[in-house]
């Protein structure tokens, strides 16, 4: 992938959350109670195809994301970081930085951009992956549960990921 197509998707992703954040303007405070926490733990764990390797595996996400504290525009977005594992016969990691939308009840859309840290041949090697899932949690206790879909995009590989979401919001 040249330069130029790095920077466009980058440009893409940008433009995709803030149109979703725009939509979810007009919707209404009440939507969100189910997200009155400033800040949330969260662990999503599932089944993961990875497309280049023609493999699947199991895979895990882990993040803490703080919500935009006010209210309008702001209230609807949040911010944190990511980590991803994926348990292949090439072992996989990333470290990302996350943007989440919250457009809607407990719907959670969010965009990570990271790096990915592969294992191929008994060497480690690392590019720009760009992370996006969505997640709809239900009340359990003080807990969140529910499903996700993920997909992630890196220059050599790209992958599927889909399984439950688990959260506690705090």
């Amino acid at each position: 992938m040249t330069d130029r197509q790095r920077l466009a998707n980058m440009l893409i992703t940008f433009i995709t959350v803030l149109a979703l954040g725009l939509c979810a303007q007009g919707a209404p405070a009440d939507d969100h109670a189910d997200h009155d926490h400033a800040f949330e733990i969260g662990v999503s764990t599932g089944y993961t195809y990875l497309d280049s390797e023609n493999e699947s595996a199991p895979g895990m996400h882990l993040h803490l994301m703080r919500r935009l504290p006010g209210d309008g525009l702001l209230s609807h977005f949040g911010v944190g970081l990511g980590f991803e594992t994926i348990f292949a016969d090439h072992l996989h990691h990333a470290v990302m930085g996350s943007v989440a939308l919250y457009p809607w009840r407990s719907l959670v859309v969010t965009v990570s951009p990271g790096v990915v840290f592969a294992e191929h041949d008994g060497e480690w090697e690392n590019e720009y992956a760009t992370h996006f899932e969505a997640s709809y949690g239900f009340e359990w206790g003080k807990f969140e549960l529910g499903p996700f879909v993920g997909f992630s995009q890196a220059d050599e590989d790209r992958h599927y990921m889909a399984g439950i979401h688990i959260g506690w919001g705090f």
